[in-house]
């Protein structure tokens, strides 16, 4: 997204002459999404939606010994509701934490992914 922007920004531009390649030294390091950031930020989703599994998992348990029935099929729309509520919420708060956009984030995985034999790591998160 990064590049997208600053070729943007460079087309709009009164300018006689088009961006070039060399133009794409101007960007900042910090700006680019790497392989070990989209493996960094998918571990730390994954881990905290462990937590949060184990803890929907504790509560069901809990209202089983409490002695309540929760019927299969509500119980499944609850634990969905539940587990998209808290994905959102620790998306949001991990690409914040990384500066990062979805759709970059997004972009740059599927990127990668398509050079999978160079970036395994990226592959595997």
């Amino acid at each position: 997204c990064p590049l997208l922007f600053f070729a943007a920004s460079r087309l709009t531009k009164k300018e006689t002459t088009a961006p070039s390649f060399n133009d794409i030294d101007e960007i900042d390091d910090d700006d680019v999404i790497a392989p070990d950031d989209v493996v960094a930020i998918f571990d730390k989703l994954f881990l905290q939606m462990q937590n949060v599994v184990m803890q929907l998992s504790q509560q069901v348990q809990q209202l089983q010994m409490a002695g309540q029935m929760i019927p299969e099929k509500q119980l499944r729309q609850l634990l969905k509701g539940e587990f998209e509520r808290a994905l959102t919420q620790l998306q949001a708060q991990v690409f914040e934490d990384n500066d990062v956009d979805a759709d970059c984030l997004e972009e740059a995985t599927w990127e990668f992914l398509e050079n999978e034999d160079e970036y395994p790591k990226v592959k595997k998160a």
